[in-house]
């Protein structure tokens, strides 16, 4: 069931089985060269995730992707992430940045739209390194999202210039995540997970209002914003002649 859960679910994601595509059980089975049972409850499994929709007589509908997903999806990733990495990348281990810096090698190697599953793979497991340090349960929520993510992931990475701002902002990343500066980290986190959802629905729908992808951004800053003023007022504190 395991190999039928895996490889239904990386259908769906790499877009084998298009969004909106409506197919039987059977016809999953026989394309994939599974057998019924397995693949049943593989789609159980799978519409849990909101992947799926299922239909009477054992036809599924694969979810669509849509301008309403993406905002919500985005709005949870900045919300979980930068939250997990406040916390976990003061943490970090030098190997664990060493295996960072490995997969910024491995994604600069793979910038290109026929390398996207190489990319992609580096891409994953270089966000994954500190948030893994969160624990197991956080962990599998994280990479959920993440996974979830690679539809539209596919869409952004088609345009020419998008490989680039990736690099740029990654190198970004890396560097906060050197420093150890857990602050730094969630605040360029939040606005590389909303640049890439602002730039898709720019692209597909220019009139739709991402309201939940805005207000999680506006927590992320708020929070860097209200620690660089209790710096600012330590420092003043500091510096006052009568504390001399």
């Amino acid at each position: 069931m395991v190999d039928a859960y895996e490889r239904i679910r990386s259908a769906i994601l790499k877009g084998t089985l298009p969004p909106g595509g409506r197919v039987s059980q059977v016809k999953i089975a026989d394309g994939l060269g599974l057998s019924r049972t397995p693949v049943r409850e593989a789609l159980r499994l799978i519409e849990k995730e909101g992947l799926i929709t299922s239909e009477r007589g054992r036809q599924v509908v694969i979810s669509q992707t849509s301008m309403a997903d993406l905002d919500e999806l985005y709005a949870l990733r900045i919300k979980l992430d930068t939250t997990t990495v406040r916390a976990t990348v003061p943490d970090l281990t030098d190997e664990e940045i060493a295996r960072m810096r490995e997969c910024l090698v491995a994604m600069d190697e793979s910038s290109s739209p026929d390398l996207f599953a190489e990319f992609d793979a580096a891409h994953q497991q270089f966000h994954m390194i500190p948030i893994r340090l969160a624990g197991p349960r956080h962990a599998h929520y994280s990479m959920q999202l993440n996974e979830h993510a690679e539809r539209y992931r596919r869409i952004y990475l088609a345009q020419p210039s998008s490989y680039q701002q990736s690099r740029e902002e990654h190198r970004a990343i890396m560097d906060a995540c050197a420093a150890r500066d857990g602050e730094a980290v969630a605040a360029l986190l939040a606005e590389h997970y909303a640049r890439i959802a602002l730039t898709i629905i720019a692209q597909i729908d220019p009139a739709f209002e991402p309201r939940q992808l805005r207000s999680a951004v506006r927590g992320a800053r708020h929070n860097r914003d209200t620690e660089e003023r209790k710096l600012a007022s330590e420092r003043r504190l500091a510096n006052e002649p009568w504390r001399r």
